[in-house]
Parts: C-alpha cells; structure tokens; sequence
C-alpha cells in the first residue's frame, strides 16, 4: 500500500492484490455505494487517521479506480464549502481547467481568455493526453464573478474541480509550464 498527499486537500491511495486480498477486500463487489465500496473506505479512513495522514475532514469524495495488475487506486478529496470558504479566503486563488480536443478551439479559447481576463490571470499552464488539451488557468477569487460572465460565453468544458485538476497534474504531460495563454496566441497568429 502506498499513501501519496496529491494535494492539501486530496489523498492518493494506491493498493495492490495482495493489499486487497490481506484488507479482505473483493474489489469485484466494489460499486457505487456498496457495502464493499463502504468497508474499503472505512479501512483506508482508520488507517490513515492511525498514521496521521488524515486531516481532510468528515465531508469526502471518493473515487475508486480498478488497476490492470488486480488493485486499485483510491482519491479521498475534502468536498469545499465554496460560500464559506470564498468568503474566509478571498485573496486565495481559483484554478479552473478548460478541456477541448481541437487545436482550433483550443487556439480560440486561449485568444478569447487573453483578450477578456489578461488583467486578472495570474498563470495559465497547458496539458495534453490522449488528443486532450486541459487548458489551466488560476485568478484571484476576488474576480470570480467577473470571470464567471467570461467564462459562460465560451463553448469548451470547464470545471474547478479540485480532483480534475490535481489529476490533470498527475497524469496529462505538461506541454506549457507558464504563460500559455500567450504562448498559443502567439504561436498561431
């Protein structure tokens, strides 16, 4: 069993067979909700609290992805409360990704988000796997509602989901480390 901090608020649990086989665990019987899911979960939570690496809180999401080598990966993620916590933090920074797998839209939403919110991204970092672009931006939280009316007017996904971003990280190659909104402006002009 492996324990890895992804994030202050995301742990990553990564258990081999013989882990689940020892945890008597059947990760067949492991679905949404079920008793299984339930036990995994409630073994992964004490031992973490034991060894002191659980410090997220009660309020969790957890996902549950099956490896080809017969274990799993476990992501336990502290659900935000956005109200509470914009209001506590507001000087604090907001990531959101935008994901597209055309390099025309991509090159149009990079130009869109340069010329309408230049002023108050403080970076933006590119990743790519499988044909998909995962576009990062982070701005203060002061201006999300200002980014809010920007960001509705543009037809690409996007999300500020804090597990989508820290597995964007994890598992897409970083193409651009810094000032990509630039970068891809300037390249295709």
């Amino acid at each position: 069993m492996r324990i890895i901090r992804i994030s202050n608020n995301t742990i990553k649990i990564v258990l081999s067979h013989n882990d689940l086989v020892m945890l008597e665990i059947d990760f067949s019987k492991c679905d949404r909700n079920s008793p299984e899911a339930k036990k995994l979960v409630d073994i992964l939570i004490n031992i973490l609290k034991r060894s002191g690496f659980y410090d997220i809180g009660n309020k969790i999401y957890v996902e549950i992805f099956e490896e080809f080598t017969g274990g799993c990966v476990v992501f336990i993620t502290q659900k935000d409360n956005y109200k509470k916590y914009d209001k506590e933090n507001s000087h604090m920074m907001l990531d959101v990704i935008f994901q597209t797998d055309s390099i025309k839209e991509l090159i149009e939403l990079s130009s869109r988000l340069k010329n309408e919110m230049s002023l108050i991204i403080k970076s933006s970092v590119l990743f790519y796997s499988d044909n998909i672009y995962r576009l990062l931006i982070s701005f203060p939280k002061t201006y999300i509602k200002q980014a809010a009316k920007i960001i509705k007017k543009i037809k690409c996904y996007s999300s500020n989901d804090r597990l989508i971003i820290e597995q964007t990280k994890e598992h897409y190659d970083l193409l651009i480390n810094s000032n990509a909104l630039s970068k891809i402006s300037e390249l295709y002009q």
